[in-house]
């Protein structure tokens, strides 16, 4: 299509780049208050760092294993009830399309943990969101273990898992309408004298879209980076943090559960899924995943398993297929390279530039929007809705497990 063509206009309180949970539950959050909103996505929703989310919704209590509540387990305290509430229909946005993988999330603790873990979840911060299990109440998997292993105790969480890609259909299906397939290289903030207009986006056919709006939210993970570049003042600070995550298939049974080494960080942290053939497979983050990225991947997968099958003496994995996911996680930079402890939200100009750190964190984000929106007297429904019925919709990604193609 020709450069020069003119673009077709319309417009909008706020335009949102990155269609991933943070961008799709924001677009939900601000339009049920009445704001006209779009949001833009290159790919397939979800297809930078939600779809590689293991979906567990975080309680803070992982982050609390050294004794004390910090800044990230209390900042996540809330997170398990919000999302219940939408995943039941009581709370906006409605989640009830959405699958529930599990209730659930065990933490495993080993010998040399059982006082510690014991005062920690005794705070009454706490209570009533862990239970320690008896002998009878552990689930299968985890029997074997604790059969085994003397001073081993097993804890439920009050931590819900759930499947990421359900939970992005149900957001992007309740605001179709306001969804946009772009361009990857497309997106272009406009500026007259200095003040944010809007942004320019062109469909994968070349169709070009100016989007007339008040606001810009980037949520677009690593893609921040090049996007931050159109604001005046620059891209806010950003890291990058590598995970390598392991994917087993076969014949395993449902499991959801952290491992505890001798650090504070869950040795392993098991998810159960399925395929689009119905075959099961666990996603393996934790330590595992965070150490040793830079090794071959079968070598990184194959001491993955090892280390499962000696947490987990009953299941044979022998003959589980593996394949590795190399994840680029992006979040708002810390001085000191640490993972945030909460949402880092950026505002410059008209522009808000987010990284929500954890899938948790999605309700969180935004009503932090809606919050700056609010002090920058950005009201809505001064705008309806933009018609943008000749625009094509971006479809939701598949999950790593469907993508996978190096199996062995």
């Amino acid at each position: 299509m020709d450069d020069h063509a003119p673009s077709e206009q319309v417009r909008a309180d706020v335009a949102i780049l990155g269609g991933g949970i943070a961008g799709l539950w924001t677009l939900a959050h601000l339009r049920a208050r009445g704001y006209a909103a779009v949001l833009c996505e290159s790919s397939g929703l979800g297809t930078g760092q939600s779809l590689r989310a293991q979906g567990i919704i975080h309680g803070g209590l992982k982050y609390a294993l050294d004794g004390a509540l910090s800044d990230a387990s209390q900042a996540l305290t809330g997170m398990p009830s919000r999302w219940q509430a939408s995943l039941q229909g009581a709370r906006a946005p409605d989640l009830r399309g959405a699958r529930l993988l599990s209730r659930y999330q065990y933490l495993v603790a080993g010998q040399g943990w059982g006082s510690r873990v014991t005062a920690l979840f005794a705070s009454k911060l706490l209570q009533g969101r862990v239970t320690k299990l008896g002998a009878k109440a552990v689930p299968e998997p985890l029997a074997v273990a604790l059969g085994r292993s003397a001073g081993c105790g097993i804890y439920q969480l009050e931590e819900p898992v759930v499947d990421v890609h359900s939970v992005l259909s149900a957001l992007a299906h309740a605001n179709a309408e306001a969804l946009l397939a772009i361009a990857a290289d497309s997106p272009r903030l406009l500026y007259t004298a200095g003040h944010l207009t809007g942004v320019e986006v062109s469909s994968p056919q070349g169709q070009k879209l100016e989007v007339r709006c008040e606001h810009v939210v980037l949520c677009a993970g690593v893609g921040n980076e090049a996007l931050g570049r159109g604001v005046p003042t620059g891209a806010a600070p950003m890291q990058r943090r590598p995970l390598r995550m392991v994917m087993l298939r076969g014949a395993l049974p449902d499991l959801y559960a952290h491992w505890l080494g001798t650090g504070t960080t869950p040795q392993a942290t098991v998810t159960s899924h399925r395929d689009r053939e119905g075959r099961a497979v666990w996603y393996v983050g934790g330590a595992v995943a965070e150490a040793r990225t830079h090794q071959e991947p079968r070598a990184h997968a194959r001491a993955a398993r090892e280390t499962l099958a000696a947490m987990l003496p009953g299941v044979d994995l022998s003959a589980c297929a593996l394949a590795v996911l190399d994840v680029e996680r992006a979040e708002g930079r810390q001085v000191d390279g640490s993972r945030p402890n909460a949402p880092v939200l950026h505002h410059a100009g008209g522009v808000t530039q987010l990284w929500p750190t954890k899938l948790a964190f999605a309700p969180v984000v935004a009503e932090q929007v809606a919050a700056r929106l609010t002090a920058e007297d950005v009201r809505p429904g001064r705008h309806p809705p933009p018609d943008t019925r000749r625009w094509p919709r971006p479809v939701v990604g598949a999950p790593p497990w469907d993508e996978a193609t190096a199996w062995h």
